[in-house]
């Protein structure tokens, strides 16, 4: 057990998380060294596999945060136990990284630590910080400077970094609204703070020949080309999603190309999602010479969760569907303006489009009368129904 107590330790997050589970920390060794420490709370020490708050978490695979709804995983006193807060004592995985100047990684190590976070700060006044640059605070200043030259190594090496807006559904006063969501420097920090934490984790595995579920992206198209063509569409992205294939699950380590990484597995959200708890499971297992779930274990959670997963997007879909249906038939607006991707399936009339207005790509019935071009603007106009789709008319 490492005790870091000792470091100046951030957590950003948004206004009001349910499951806080990931800080970051900088150190400087041996006079000039920078050092990155992430750190991921650890909830799997608190319970057995196969225990009854182990399977009842796997039974559910994910928290599922709905838009008016939060339904948690883990029992709500092990997230409290384990969630991490401003000046409170918590076990961790916790991973410190060297860089090279290129942004690439000379080194890491992975242990079991103890921290305690002295700033928890909401995105909004981290950017603040990273703004002003004050001197009290330069340890965000050198992480955000290491991080984003960790992005641009990653861009050298294939990674595609997708710049885009997005969307929150929000209930406000009774009332649907839709908010544009533009990503922030700190947000971006966070995000490959992550990514870091997934990388060094896979390669913690791998070396020690420690079955896990590693996540794999085969980029099956030209993207720069793809990019380049659409430069100047506000859907160059989504274009681009339909051409790239999906990521996969599975034991063998093979490239995430989109990530720009040789391997790569998810375990910073072991508080929502099962497969994560499983990585960090086998990271603490290995640390502390415990017993190691094999590779058919692994393998039969896999394709378990797969399968609840799917069903736990389902309710997330139908969720978000029937607020989007509250919001445009109580909405106003005589018309809308989409930009056209591409048909699902035309002979029912389902398309994806995108709404510029809200940065909401959504799968629509569209009734259209004349010949449609992906990237071409329409105008159109909400149609009530009983459709478990949204129509909408040209």
């Amino acid at each position: 057990m490492r005790d870091l107590t000792n470091l100046k330790t951030f957590i950003i997050d948004s206004n009001d998380p349910k499951e806080v589970d990931d800080a970051f920390s900088f150190e400087l060794i041996e006079g000039n060294i920078k050092k990155l420490w992430i750190h991921i709370s650890n909830p799997c020490k608190l319970f057995l596999t196969d225990s009854e708050i182990d399977i009842e978490a796997r039974r559910k695979s994910s928290s599922l945060y709905l838009i008016n709804q939060y339904i948690p995983m883990l029992p709500t006193e092990i997230i409290n136990e384990a969630n991490l807060n401003q000046n409170k004592i918590s076990d961790t995985i916790s991973a410190s990284i060297i860089f090279n100047e290129d942004g690439s990684i000379n080194k890491y190590e992975i242990v079991e630590a103890k921290i305690k976070p002295k700033y928890q700060l909401i995105y909004e006044d981290a950017e603040e910080i990273i703004e002003l640059a004050p001197k009290e605070e330069i340890e965000i200043i050198e992480i955000k400077n290491l991080i984003l030259k960790s992005i641009k190594y990653r861009e050298t090496q294939g990674a595609i970094i997708f710049d885009t807006p997005g969307y929150k559904i929000n209930i406000i006063n009774d009332k649907v609204e839709i908010n544009n969501v533009e990503k922030s420097i700190s947000q971006q920090v966070v995000s490959e703070l992550m990514i870091l934490m997934g990388y060094v984790t896979s390669l913690y595995l791998f070396d020690n020949n420690i079955a896990t579920p590693y996540r794999t992206h085969k980029i099956n198209c030209n993207a720069k080309e793809i990019l380049e063509r659409y430069k100047d569409s506000e859907i160059k992205y989504s274009i681009l999603k339909q051409y790239m294939g999906r990521s996969y699950i599975t034991t063998k380590a093979n490239k995430h190309e989109s990530l720009g990484l040789s391997k790569y597995t998810q375990c910073t959200s072991p508080l929502r999602r099962y497969l994560d708890l499983i990585v960090q499971r086998q990271v603490f297992n290995n640390i502390n010479n415990f017993e190691l779930l094999n590779q058919n274990k692994i393998n039969e959670i896999i394709e378990f969760t797969k399968a609840k997963q799917s069903e736990n997007n389902n309710i997330y879909k139908n969720d978000k569907l029937n607020y989007l249906n509250i919001f445009f038939a109580n909405d106003n607006k005589t018309s809308y303006k989409i930009i056209f991707i591409k048909w699902i399936n035309n002979k029912k009339s389902i398309a994806l489009v995108f709404f510029p207005e809200y940065s909401l790509e959504l799968l629509i019935v569209l009734f259209i009368s004349i010949e449609t071009y992906t990237n071409k603007i329409y105008k159109v106009k909400y149609n009530i129904s009983q459709n478990n789709l949204l129509e909408f008319i040209h």
